[in-house]
């Protein structure tokens, strides 16, 4: 499994505001995800600061499944559907960083 985080900073620092206005564009946002080959889920995340700072996990059954996601304009539009609903900082806050990490599982035996 990989597992891809985006991280921003919103000018949304009101975390019940913040909240309200990603649940009103979670629905637009899960239909493009759910037509993706290998998506598996997503979960937002709110800083524990309240500076606006957020972080989007996707999670994919493969690594080509995320890369598709990002390479052939899905990501982008979700990117549009999250941004029209809680905008972007100002730069430089506002800039987008993306992670991507394979799952190890620390449980698992190891051969």
């Amino acid at each position: 499994m990989v597992v891809s985080i985006v991280i921003r900073k919103t000018r949304v620092s009101d975390r019940q505001q913040w909240q309200e206005r990603l649940e009103r564009a979670l629905p637009r946002i899960l239909e493009v995800l759910r037509r993706q080959p290998g998506f598996l889920s997503v979960e937002y995340l709110w800083g524990v600061y309240g500076d606006g700072q957020m972080g989007q996990v996707t999670r994919w059954q493969t690594l080509e499944d995320c890369q598709r996601y990002v390479r052939e304009g899905a990501a982008a539009t979700v990117a549009a559907f999250e941004d029209l609903a809680l905008p972007t900082a100002a730069h430089p806050d506002g800039t987008w960083l993306r992670y991507t990490f394979e799952v190890v599982d620390a449980e698992a035996p190891h051969s």
